[in-house]
């Protein structure tokens, strides 16, 4: 797998298929490029697929501060796409790329043609990111051993009861490449984050496409943690009856809504 060098940092990335049009897929928090197996079987034959391990994930640079990832991972992830790719491209981004994603349309990059959050909380109200350090602080206090048994349990949580034995091993399998303590640190650190890179300040006018979609027992239980409250227009869609790794429980209904987006606005 190639890997591209930004900031002394490296960046593992995978790359599929040899289309005119680009998906950069951005994992969640404990994933890596290897979450979006179904997706890269569903559109390499037609588009370019790139799907990334973030910083502090999987095969990439783990020496980096948790709560400036998400910048570096914004920045690494458009200067790929610039230098590497050069072609028009959509950003897809589950979960913990509620971080990423606007910072990515901050950059403005003129080759982004769309972008689409996947069960991403916004981090625009205190009650949320409050919310949120709790539960990092909890996790934070126990160590070693326990805390990964308790982040397998989260991961459990998350997933939800209806879920294959193959793909629940998938979505916990990329937590053995990361340090626990790392994932949490970065949750903890939302609220210093979003005060330096407020999410309610991501750009809105300028009529970039945007697709949000929630699961009901995920993000989309309480409409005070979706990215609807920002962007007003974005296209929405709601699964039901489905946890929060809904791209692979939920897989073809999610590949082919995406696919809708996508070409539609291509």
């Amino acid at each position: 797998m190639p890997i591209f060098e930004f900031k002394n940092l490296k960046l593992n990335y995978r790359i599929y298929g040899e289309g005119k049009i680009a998906i950069l897929f951005i994992h969640g928090l404990g994933g890596n490029g290897g979450s979006w197996k179904y997706q890269v079987d569903y559109f390499q034959k037609e588009y370019q697929i790139i799907a990334v391990d973030l910083f502090g994930h999987g095969l990439s640079s783990k020496d980096v501060d948790p709560i400036e990832a998400s910048r570096l991972d914004a920045e690494v992830c458009v200067e790929l796409m610039q230098k590497k790719i050069g072609k028009p491209y959509f950003v897809i981004g589950h979960s913990f790329a509620t971080n990423i994603n606007p910072e990515i349309i901050k950059i403005a990059d003129p080759l982004l043609k769309g972008v689409v959050f996947v069960d991403c909380i916004y981090q625009g109200f205190p009650e949320i990111i409050d919310m949120r350090i709790k539960f990092a602080e909890k996790m934070l206090a126990i160590s070693g051993d326990t805390l990964a048994r308790e982040a397998d349990l989260w991961y459990n949580e998350l997933i939800g009861p209806v879920v294959t034995p193959d793909d629940r091993e998938l979505i916990h399998s990329s937590l053995k490449h990361c340090s626990i303590c790392w994932l949490f640190e970065a949750v903890a650190g939302c609220r210093a984050y979003c005060a330096k890179y407020p999410p309610d300040k991501t750009p809105t006018e300028n009529d970039l496409p945007v697709l949000i979609m929630e699961a009901d027992n995920g993000v989309g239980d309480d409409i005070h943690k979706s990215w609807v409250n920002h962007f007003k227009n974005a296209r929405y869609y709601l699964f039901e009856n489905a946890g929060h790794f809904f791209f692979i429980t939920e897989r073809d209904r999610f590949n082919r809504l995406l696919k809708e987006f996508i070409e539609a606005n291509s």
